[in-house]
């Protein structure tokens, strides 16, 4: 297993890393391994351009069965086999270059066509089948697999959280959205808010891109926080709104809180307990407000406008600008139903369209986020929506 390992990483150390639009394509029909997951296996479907879980040898075989090709067998023979010298047709080959093929003819039996040599490799048995995938597969590490969608609309890692793609009727008009529904009672699950810098910064200010928050915290979860000064080369990344650094135990722009333009502010203590204050002021400070409760902080994030506050619709439209009043763009919003924590991504919005989408989700409190090319949305090892820029900040779950 060291060895395979070793081999895989020598491989991604030459591996091009494409744009984003052709990432998928460029690995058609190939089968990945997961460097940083024990080298788990995924098989990239040539039809769709994405990837299917392998598993354990039995499943590997189901799925690549499941997805294989009928094929006569004038057309099989005319492919060559592995370790033949022969070229066979490789027209033929090059179309059907990462795909599993059966044999109808002959029993059903599967072949994979390699698509570095345009060979067909015999899968066999169960083990033969899972050895071969090993055997040609191409290592990957977590951060480029995330670039390549698993199928399907929902997914759900247990019963504490799941994801949804689904569009939703708000007074007549139909909105797609990105949901992640994330249940506080995990007694497993922990909120982290990161920030890139640890301390107050005023210009020139660090960012990073979703994944690595992401993966730095080994989260399940996560999307992007707060506005963000992006265009702005005296104050690039700066924002003004107060984030609490979870790991370094720290609130970025603390003295914020003094100010009503701050705007509301959600806060969780260790317990996962929800805390929402709707002016900063209210909250003063860390210190006052662990003395207060007799707890302490894990989590916090400030932004504005508020669109949901006790379940009303309470965005004041005065306090929004005219692009977030008109611009249909991606919208980002944080949501709190009773114990249930929503992140959510809605397609061409504007920011009072996500109020509505909000209020229909039915949340009793709700933030806006940066929304628009900043919009980045994470679930079970992979963007459900792809980030456009790095972020100065974000929130993320783990367990």
């Amino acid at each position: 297993m060291k060895k395979l390992l070793f081999s895989i990483f020598l491989i991604i150390l030459f591996f091009p890393i494409s744009t984003k639009a052709a990432f998928a394509n460029n690995l058609s029909g190939r089968i990945l391994l997961d460097v940083e997951r024990n080298g788990e296996a995924w098989y990239v479907y040539p039809e769709d351009l994405k990837r299917y879980y392998l598993g354990r040898p039995d499943d590997a075989f189901r799925v690549m069965r499941e997805l294989g090709l009928g094929i006569v067998e004038k057309d099989f023979q005319r492919l060559a086999q592995a370790g033949m010298l022969i070229a066979g047709d490789t027209d033929l080959a090059k179309r059907l270059s990462g795909k599993i093929v059966i044999q109808t003819e002959k029993n059903g039996e599967a072949w994979y066509i390699y698509p570095r040599d345009l060979k067909k490799y015999y899968l066999g048995r169960p083990a033969d089948a899972f050895r071969i995938m090993r055997e040609l597969g191409l290592g990957i590490t977590r951060k480029d697999l995330s670039k390549i969608h698993k199928p399907g609309a929902e997914e759900s890692i247990d019963a504490y959280s799941k994801y949804e793609h689904k569009k939703i009727d708000v007074n007549g008009t139909l909105f797609t959205i990105d949901i992640v529904t994330i249940d506080m009672r995990n007694p497993n699950l922990k909120i982290i808010s990161a920030t890139a810098d640890k301390q107050d910064c005023e210009s020139a200010c660090q960012a990073r891109a979703l994944d690595g928050y992401v993966l730095e915290n080994n989260a399940f979860a996560g999307i992007n926080g707060t506005y963000f000064e992006s265009y702005s080369a005296a104050k690039l990344n700066y924002y003004f709104y107060p984030v609490y650094d979870t790991k370094e135990k720290i609130l970025i722009n603390e003295d914020q809180m003094k100010y009503w333009t701050t705007g509301p502010i959600f806060v969780w203590d260790v317990n996962n307990k929800f805390y929402y204050f709707k002016d900063s002021r209210e909250f003063v400070g860390v210190k006052a407000f662990e003395e207060k409760n007799n707890v302490k902080i894990q989590a916090a994030l400030g932004n504005k406008p508020r669109l949901i506050e006790n379940g009303m619709n309470l965005l004041i439209e005065w306090d929004i600008d005219a692009k977030q009043r008109d611009a249909k763009l991606a919208r980002n919003a944080i949501g709190i139903k009773d114990n249930l924590i929503y992140l959510v991504v809605a397609q061409s919005a504007t920011v009072p369209d996500l109020a509505n989408i909000m209020k229909t989700i039915g949340v009793d409190y709700s933030l806006n986020l940066d929304g628009g090319y900043s919009a980045a949305l994470w679930y079970n090892d992979e963007y459900m929506v792809d980030p456009g820029r790095d972020v100065p900040n974000a929130i993320v779950f783990t367990q």
